[in-house]
């Protein structure tokens, strides 16, 4: 019996002697690890799951006691969903969320909180059409819109053309991004919506559905120039009875002249909805606090970039920047966890307003 058990006990040794030659994970510091949290990040091409494998990675790395792992969903509004399924989910999750929809998918059961920001989805009004150059133009015309689900920011350009008296007279065509492009490259909409690039804070270019585009000729592009105009007006559209369960504030960011080529003379608005990382309230401050500090600590040395090209963009500026109006709803819409490192280091949350003051 004894000489049994000595010889279990040898091959266990030669086990976890032969796990550390492989370079796995039965290190000291994975089992000194004692809380684990889980990043519900998107599809594994979304560069929503690449910035979480990476933020991810400098968790396992840099923290003594939080583990972490990265889990893909089927897309943004899904992260929400798997995480409100179960008391569980809900307290150890981390998702990526987005204006308008952390608003307005919040349960009884399932509030999420701001950790910080991670990018936008950027999009602007474009035609081929030279003619077409404000909403009064667009009148009669046929517009390619994204998808029409449920409090989704669709709605937001759907109010503007109502604000602009057009919408009745107008044929919208709702559809997915590639949608969107092919209907304007075939004729079968005389303007829409299409994706462009935006890292904060002012680092607009055409991305690759405008190149796209412009490989058919000169793309002009709808309303540049009317700055303030166009910001109340996506205000406005905020209030609509579509988000009656929570304002949406102004998801406009300004490009600057020439940003998507030479047709765009003048500043122009566009739509950005923001993506960020977010947390329930049932994840303990101790975790957000955690998250919050090599997340921050990361994009002050600029280590994001190398998971993908908006992270960039991530510094420690744009991390604390919201489309909240004020610094009061910005907190109020900021994780605890994440408030109290921000706190002690003196670091102000900042709304993205401050960025249209020249």
């Amino acid at each position: 019996m004894k000489k049994l058990q000595k010889m279990l006990f040898l091959a266990a040794v030669a086990a976890t002697a032969a796990v550390f030659m492989a370079g796995g994970t039965l290190t000291a510091a994975h089992a000194a690890k004692t809380e684990k949290i889980i990043f519900a990040a998107g599809r594994p091409d979304d560069a929503w799951f690449a910035l979480s494998h990476g933020l991810a990675t400098m968790i396992n790395e840099r923290s003594e006691w939080l583990e972490a792992e990265v889990i893909a969903t089927a897309g943004i509004g899904d992260a929400t969903r798997l995480a409100q399924r179960s008391p569980e989910k809900r307290a150890n999750h981390i998702i990526i969320t987005m204006t308008p929809g952390m608003e307005l998918w919040a349960t009884p059961e399932y509030t999420t909180k701001k950790i910080g920001s991670m990018g936008m989805l950027s999009s602007a009004i474009v035609t081929l059409n030279p003619d077409i150059k404000t909403w009064a133009d667009l009148k009669g015309k046929t517009i390619a819109l994204p998808r029409k689900v449920p409090q989704s920011y669709t709605h937001i350009y759907i109010d503007m053309l109502r604000q602009a008296g057009i919408l009745d007279s107008v044929k919208l065509r709702h559809g997915g991004t590639s949608s969107c492009l092919t209907a304007l490259q075939d004729g079968a909409a005389d303007a829409g919506a299409i994706m462009v690039s935006f890292t904060f804070p002012n680092n607009a270019a055409p991305g690759q559905f405008l190149e796209q585009l412009q490989t058919r000729g000169p793309v002009y592009f709808v309303e540049q120039g009317n700055i303030e105009k166009n910001i109340t007006m996506m205000a406005e559209a905020g209030k609509q009875a579509e988000f009656k369960d929570a304002a949406v504030p102004p998801l406009a960011m300004v490009a600057a002249p020439k940003s998507f080529g030479p047709t765009q003379t003048e500043p122009l608005v566009i739509m950005t909805p923001p993506v960020d990382w977010a947390a329930g309230t049932q994840v303990s401050d101790k975790v957000v606090y955690e998250v919050t500090r090599i997340m921050y600590e990361a994009a002050e040395k600029g280590e994001f970039g190398q998971y993908h090209v908006i992270g960039k963009g991530m510094t420690p500026d744009f991390l604390v920047t919201s489309f909240w109006e004020t610094e009061e709803d910005c907190r109020k819409n900021y994780h605890p966890g994440a408030l109290k490192y921000f706190d002690e280091r003196g670091i102000k949350l900042r709304s993205v307003k401050d960025t249209y003051k020249k």
